[in-house]
């Protein structure tokens, strides 16, 4: 196994490499929210199909810098998610201010500007050229943060594998590898674990 060293290297090397293609994801998290504002719903699979071509962004990443482990898991859940979104309801999103989505928005600025890895990087670099759709913690954070935004697209398999992916990553990120911020993304995942255990089952579906 790579040592963390190692493994952090490789991640600066995503970051700064394929900085092209986390600045097309800024600018598709920005045109999404402004969409939301505008009042425009999209279906939940239209999202989780977004969201879908997130973990993808990744794994094609994680394949580029020969990451084998992270480009398999991010398949993985790639496939997985595509099957749960085969069962998601067609109706649009559900959109309310409430503790949860509040969280969810504070969950994907914490993706969005993942203060990480760039290499002499000021805070508007950040804003531009983290390192979203590049690397695992960030891409989750996102990942997790649109989930709760949407109430987890009504769907107790999507919000359980999500928590699962998070989790992992987030501990990893923080054991292994010694980054600390990745509490962010565990806090994130947590929570999404106790809505999706609690959440009445008139409201969601159980698949």
């Amino acid at each position: 196994m790579p040592t963390p060293e190692e493994i952090l290297h490789g991640l600066a090397i995503a970051t700064n490499k394929f900085m092209f293609l986390s600045i097309f994801w800024h600018i598709a998290v920005i045109i999404f929210l402004l969409l939301l504002i505008a009042g425009k719903r999209p279906s939940n699979k239209v999202v989780a199909l977004g969201l879908i071509a997130l973990l993808l962004s990744v794994a094609f990443v994680a394949m580029m810098v020969y990451n084998p482990f992270n480009a398999i898991m991010f398949l993985v859940a790639t496939i997985l998610f595509i099957f749960i979104t085969w069962k998601l309801p067609k109706a649009e999103v559900l959109v309310k201010l409430d503790f949860i989505s509040i969280i969810g928005l504070a969950l994907i600025a914490f993706g969005f500007v993942y203060p990480h890895f760039l290499e002499n990087a000021g805070f508007l670099k950040y804003l531009y050229a983290s390192p979203l759709g590049l690397i695992p913690c960030p891409s989750l954070s996102v990942f997790i943060g649109i989930t709760l935004l949407f109430h987890g697209f009504h769907s107790k398999k999507w919000m359980l594998s999500a928590v699962l992916l998070g989790l992992f990553y987030g501990i990893f990120g923080i054991l292994r590898l010694k980054v600390y911020l990745d509490v962010g993304l565990i806090a994130g995942a947590l929570l999404l674990l106790v809505y999706g255990l609690t959440i009445k089952r008139s409201k969601v579906s159980a698949i």
